[in-house]
């Protein structure tokens, strides 16, 4: 592989060659800034860069209301985002969000997944989050906000790892139901289940990858011949790495988010505005948005992204504006009841 690059360099000149240069300098010095980046967080208590940074901006926030106590600012705690449950569809999401990784992965061949299985897994639809973000505004507009608000469900209506990865499962299971061939009747076999870290290692990815890793080592050294498993080596480390960068927040911490401030607000609206803003984790059925929104969504808009794909284009939206009293329907096209 190693000879392979050098001949690759040799054939680039001018140009070409700076530019090739170039990306491999920006490659070693992001690797180097991320490495520090982790380094700094865990010296600090934190599991990554992602939590250490949420931390530095709520500090900065906290150092400005001790200067300025009378600025209307309210800090506002999402727990993991992910599809809609309304608007401005059924199952909108955009991007790769945080679950649909570790969701594709547990509709692989991938069996066990080292998690605390009564742990909260924290999620939350992105049309909640924009309700409690409007009530929020509102509040702060009317000098009436606290501090902190968290928009979460692991208080009000709680769904457990073991049961987080029973209903991926399921909603996996459903899809592959309906497909043809050896291919998809062979992953519908392959549940994943939490299990503990010291089985993961004994049994899974890591164990998985120093087998194949022997495998390859042995062959090596035979002249003009490529080990058949060099791919296997590499998905098995992005999985290592995938697990890694999720163990804080579905093995190491358990932390429950109490959504009370949020929830003060809704009982604060009058009942002619409940169905529009109010804010309410407890009539989410899990079962039903795991296994017929959340999954199909991102079978939809996620997995393509992953695969290197394309996704289906996403359905048109109306937007209604309102100009002096009356509601104007301005819409690029009709939005269609569902998308998933």
């Amino acid at each position: 592989m190693a000879a392979d690059k050098k001949h690759v360099a040799k054939q680039l000149t001018g140009a070409a060659l700076e530019n090739q240069i170039r990306k491999n300098r920006f490659r070693w010095l992001r690797q180097a800034l991320t490495e520090a980046g982790v380094r700094r967080a865990n010296e600090l208590g934190w599991p990554n860069t992602y939590t250490f940074t949420k931390s530095l901006a709520e500090s900065l926030i906290y150092e400005f209301l001790e200067e300025t106590p009378k600025a209307a600012i309210a800090v506002v705690r999402p727990a993991i985002v992910e599809s809609s449950i309304e608007k401005p569809f059924l199952g909108w999401n955009e991007g790769i969000n945080t679950s649909a990784s570790l969701s594709y992965l547990l509709g692989t061949f991938f069996r066990q997944l080292p998690s605390n299985a009564s742990k909260c897994l924290d999620l939350i639809p992105v049309d909640l989050v924009s309700r409690g973000m409007t009530l929020i505004a509102a509040a702060l507009i009317s000098r009436r906000h606290e501090r902190v608000y968290h928009l979460a469900t692991s208080v009000a209506n709680p769904c457990d790892m073991r049961r987080s990865i029973e209903l991926t499962g399921l909603g996996h299971r459903k899809f592959y139901r309906a497909q043809n061939g050896l291919h998809h009747r062979l992953r519908l076999r392959f549940d994943a289940i939490p299990v503990s870290k010291a089985r993961y290692e004994k049994l899974s990815a890591p164990a998985q990858k120093m087998i194949v890793q022997i495998i390859n080592r042995s062959i090596e050294p035979i002249p003009f011949v490529r080990s058949p498993l060099v791919r296997q080596e590499r998905d098995l480390e992005r999985v290592m790495k995938l697990i890694a960068l999720f163990e804080p927040f579905i093995l190491e911490n358990d932390h429950v988010f109490e959504a009370a401030n949020v929830e003060r607000l809704t009982e604060a609206l009058p009942p002619e505005e409940l169905a529009t803003f109010g804010y309410d984790a407890r009539s989410l059925d899990w079962w039903d948005y795991w296994i017929n929104v959340h999954i199909p969504a991102l079978r939809k808009w996620c997995y393509p992204l992953i695969e290197g794909r394309k996704p289906e284009s996403p359905p048109k939206r109306c937007v209604p504006l309102v100009e002096a009293g009356v509601e104007v329907g301005k819409s690029e096209g009709a939005a269609p009841a569902s998308a998933s």
